[in-house]
C-alpha cells in the first residue's frame, strides 16, 4: 500500500506550471483514463519505470503522478544553451551523455534516489514504434541495488496497443510498488539483474494488457 504521509519534495514553481498547462492540453487532445494513482508513494526512493512509446511519454507520466516532481534523463546537447538547460532543470531534467556511456548521468540519478527523490527512467532505452514493449536493459535494476529504492511499473497504452495518437483514447496504468526487498536482488550479479528486469517488465506487460482491456470493454466504468 502507498504511504499516505505528505511528500518531502515540493513541486518547483515551474515544474507545477508546467504540468498544468500540459494537462490542460492533454485533457483537449487525448481522452484519456489514469488508473492506480492510489499506488503511488508519496515518500521515499522512488523509481519509475515505464515502457516509452513517444516523445511525449515524459510529459504523460509528469501528468499522471501525483504530488511528486519527476526528475528524468535527458541528451547533454538540450543543455547546451544556459537559457534551455536551467528550463530543463527546472522541470526535473538532468543530462545524460552516451559518449561516456553515461556515467556522470547514472551518479546523478542514484544522487537524486539517495535524497528520496523520484526518478522516471524507460529500460527499454528507446521508443517502441509499434507500442509492443521491447527487452529491458538491466539500467533499473542497477540504480534498484546500488539504491535500495522501491520501483513503480507503470504502462503507457495507445488505442489498439499502439503509440498515443491525437484524438485517441490512451490509457495511463500505474502498478503497484515493488519494494527493493522483494525484488530477489541478492547480489551484484548480470544473471540477477537480467531476471529481475524481466520480472519487473513483466508486471508492465500485464499493466499493459489492462489498459487495452479498459478501452476495449471497460472505458466508461472507470
Amino acid at each position: 500500500m502507498a504511504e499516505n504521509r505528505k511528500p518531502k519534495e515540493h513541486l518547483s514553481w515551474w515544474y507545477f506550471l508546467a504540468k498544468y498547462v500540459m494537462l490542460f492540453f492533454f485533457k483537449i487532445l487525448h481522452p484519456y483514463r489514469i488508473i492506480g494513482r492510489e499506488n503511488m508513494p508519496l515518500t521515499g526512493k522512488l523509481l519509475v519505470c515505464s515502457n516509452h512509446v513517444t516523445m511525449g511519454d515524459p510529459i504523460y507520466l509528469g501528468c499522471a503522478i501525483p504530488k511528486r516532481q519527476l526528475h528524468y534523463m535527458a541528451k547533454t546537447e538540450l543543455f547546451e544553451n544556459k537559457l534551455i538547460g536551467g528550463f530543463l532543470k527546472s522541470l526535473g531534467a538532468f543530462p545524460i551523455s552516451r559518449g561516456t556511456g553515461g556515467a556522470q548521468g547514472i551518479q546523478t540519478a542514484i544522487d537524486l534516489l539517495e535524497e528520496e527523490k523520484v526518478v522516471c527512467m524507460f529500460p527499454e532505452g528507446t521508443r517502441s514504434k509499434t507500442g509492443e514493449l521491447l527487452n529491458p536493459k538491466m539500467g533499473m535494476v542497477m540504480l534498484a541495488y546500488k539504491t535500495h529504492c522501491t520501483i513503480l511499473p507503470v504502462a503507457i497504452v495507445g488505442e489498439g496497443g499502439k503509440p498515443p495518437k491525437v484524438f485517441k483514447k490512451m490509457v495511463i496504468n500505474i502498478g503497484k510498488p515493488i519494494r527493493f526487498e522483494d525484488m530477489g536482488l541478492t547480489e551484484d550479479s548480470g544473471m540477477i539483474y537480467r531476471r529481475v528486469s524481466r520480472n519487473i517488465f513483466a508486471e508492465v506487460q500485464k499493466l499493459r494488457e489492462e489498459g487495452l482491456d479498459i478501452m476495449e470493454n471497460r472505458w466508461k466504468k472507470v
